[in-house]
């Protein structure tokens, strides 16, 4: 069993997962937020909102 990091409660794995998973939501929200601004352009009603309740589910 690995030492826990000073002053948390928390070993290093289950850190170093929460990071990731927080890395992962961030890219995945900026690439929803840029499919948005190109139906926006496009004029895509239909699928900008779609992907504005898939933005909602996740936020």
């Amino acid at each position: 069993m690995e030492k826990q990091l000073p002053g948390t409660l928390l070993e290093p794995e289950v850190i170093a997962e929460m990071v990731l998973k927080k890395a992962l939501a961030d890219y995945r929200k900026a690439q929803n937020e840029k499919q948005i601004d190109d139906t926006l352009k496009n004029r895509k009603k239909v699928e900008f909102f779609r992907l504005i309740n898939e933005l909602k589910r996740t936020t």
